[in-house]
């Protein structure tokens, strides 16, 4: 392959509008293929992007994954790059082949008309669909992402996952392989259904100490003893509460005629569909650790990166059991502490630590950043708010992979294989 004239240029220029990028074609970067020297459409950093060196060993950056739980999914999500990225759509493909051949469910891929190009999307564009194809629909995203790290030649050292999310956090460690990811995944969105909306939980930004004290003093006024729980400890400065309907309504109400907390920024998300990490899921513990008996929940993946540790959100420290019936149950009835989890990693690992969030929009940014670490997310969903959809998940992808390059990350991928793969998003452009 030919040597890359601007190694470090950023993608600035891959950014640029199209007659921005006219002028700087001639002055960048040119590519080789088998057949000769060809000039690229798009100037990529490639030679900055590639090294062959381990940057991830030592005292240089440790990446870690997040697989973050439900809320952000949205019909477009994964859309453009399974349209211009064929391994991403191959993926997406065998997550919904394992799940009608193996398991015996109808396909999700028909069923909503999800990620498909050129498919209309039946599900409302709130992302407020039934716990069934969220659950579904979030394994697939992840997996699929996952996949197209590993594809481009980036490692994780770590991989931390919260609520739903961490169904694909042990397919990316490598606890199992794809067909069973996919039928813990069955197993959550068939059980949980069962429990779909007995409850609600909101999003409050104040500090677990405060929450605390504001739940005490809403069950004090309704005159009941229990009903609201914290189920997510995201930062020192954000967690989410669920519970009950009608306590959840008092919560808001408490929250606006509070003179310390009126200001305080609180948002329902329905998007959730049940309230979950509290007692009130305890009626499905049976036929949920039913259905994860019948699966081998020792079967190695593939595609996982052996080295890859565990931080467990449910346990609060690295993991030292099995992702078993009896984690998953934890998993659904108990809170999750990302944020005390991410401030751990930054206490082990130091600044060298980046969160790599792994969800079809960057829910956790700015958790992660109130816990010390740096952040990159992936894809986005696109500007409700906006006259012109300026999103472009291949764009995205690629914006990711040079805040990686940035951060210390090369890929491990032989040049030429790493090339064709910038160029097939490159392509999405």
């Amino acid at each position: 392959m030919g040597e890359l004239v601007h190694p470090e240029e950023p993608l600035s220029i891959l950014l640029a509008p199209p007659d921005t990028q006219a002028a700087s074609m001639s002055e960048h970067v040119e590519l080789y293929n088998d057949s000769g020297r060809v000039p690229s459409k798009i100037d990529p950093p490639v030679g900055a992007l590639y090294h062959d060196e381990d940057h991830c060993q030592g005292s240089g950056p440790k990446l870690c994954v997040a697989f973050v739980g439900m809320g952000s999914q949205h019909p477009a999500m994964g859309r453009q790059l399974a349209e211009r990225y064929p391994p991403f759509l191959a993926s997406i493909r065998e997550n919904d082949r394992i799940l009608t051949e193996v398991y015996g469910q109808p396909s999700l891929l028909d069923r909503t008309g999800l990620f498909i190009p050129g498919t209309e999307c039946s599900l409302n564009t709130s992302g407020t669909w039934s716990l069934h194809d969220v659950i579904l629909s979030f394994a697939y995203v992840q997996i699929s992402l996952w996949d197209l790290i590993r594809n481009l030649g980036f490692k994780a050292n770590f991989a931390i996952g919260t609520s739903v999310g961490e169904i694909a956090m042990g397919y990316a460690a490598g606890h199992y392989d794809r067909s069973t990811t996919i039928g813990i995944a069955a197993a959550f969105a068939t059980t949980m259904s069962e429990v779909e909306g007995n409850g609600a939980t909101i999003f409050v930004a104040v500090s677990p100490r405060q929450a605390r004290l504001i739940i005490d003093d809403v069950l004090l006024q309704a005159g009941v003893t229990s009903g609201l729980w914290i189920s997510s400890f995201h930062s020192p400065h954000a967690v989410a509460i669920a519970g009950t309907h009608p306590l959840i309504n008092a919560l808001f109400a408490f929250l606006s005629n509070s003179k310390t907390f009126s200001d305080t920024f609180a948002v329902q998300l329905p998007q959730l569909g049940c309230a979950f990490h509290t007692p009130l899921m305890e009626p499905i513990e049976a036929p949920f650790k039913a259905a994860l008996e019948n699966l081998d929940l020792d079967r190695k993946s593939d595609g996982g990166t052996r080295e890859v540790r565990v931080m467990s959100t449910i346990d609060g420290t690295w993991l030292n059991r099995p992702l078993d019936s009896d984690y998953f149950w934890d998993n659904v009835l108990r809170p999750t502490k990302f944020g005390d989890i991410v401030q751990k990693l930054v206490h082990d690992e130091g600044e060298n630590i980046i969160i790599l969030e792994i969800a079809a929009h960057p829910a956790m940014k700015t958790c992660v950043e109130q816990c010390g670490a740096r952040y990159v997310g992936l894809i986005r969903r696109p500007a409700s708010n906006s006259l012109v959809d300026g999103s472009n998940e291949c764009i995205q992808i690629l914006e990711a992979v040079q805040h990686l390059h940035d951060a210390g990350f090369r890929s491990e991928l032989p040049l030429g294989v790493f090339e064709q793969a910038l160029r097939l998003l490159r392509a999405g452009k």
